[in-house]
Parts: C-alpha cells; sequence; structure tokens
C-alpha cells in the first residue's frame, strides 16, 4: 500500500486520485485539483494517511505538474487513465 498509517510522524507518498473516486477514498487530503488538458479529467491532488503536508515544499509545487506530464502520457499512448496515480517522484 503506497500510504503508511500509524504514528503522526510517518509520512504518505503524494497521489492523485479520479474526482469521482474521491468519495470513497479513506483519510485523503486533499491540497489541489488539476484537469487533464486533453480531455478535461479532474484528480484530486493530495496525500493518503494521517500526514496532511500543510507546508509548501518545492516537491508540492511540482505535483499538478507531474500529473499533467503522467496525463498526456496516456494520451499519447492511447491507454484510460488510472483512477488512482503515484505522484512519487
Amino acid at each position: 500500500m503506497l500510504a503508511k498509517s500509524g504514528s503522526p510522524a510517518e509520512t504518505s507518498n503524494p497521489v492523485a486520485i479520479w474526482d469521482k473516486e474521491l468519495p470513497s477514498a479513506e483519510s485523503f487530503a486533499v491540497q489541489t485539483f488539476e484537469l487533464c488538458t486533453w480531455c478535461g479529467a479532474r484528480f484530486g491532488i493530495g496525500y493518503q494517511g494521517c500526514c496532511t503536508h500543510q507546508e509548501s515544499s518545492p516537491e508540492q509545487l511540482e505535483l499538478p505538474k507531474r500529473l499533467t506530464e503522467i496525463l498526456a502520457k496516456d494520451h499519447r499512448q492511447d491507454r484510460a487513465h488510472k483512477h488512482f496515480i503515484d505522484l512519487d517522484f
């Protein structure tokens, strides 16, 4: 599993979840939303688990760009977007 659970000191990987799947996502903190520039699919970007990652870091600023690159690659390779995308670098 991508996210860890337990003590507040543990962290989780950044992920993107298709907005239609967000209601069923357990303990997911949305930081921002990003749209696929090709098809308009909307994804929530954030972290699963206990960690909320409130402070902005250079890595967090790269997450929407990373997701956009992944979504564009899906379209170039003519494949459907995953509903859960690991954005860990």
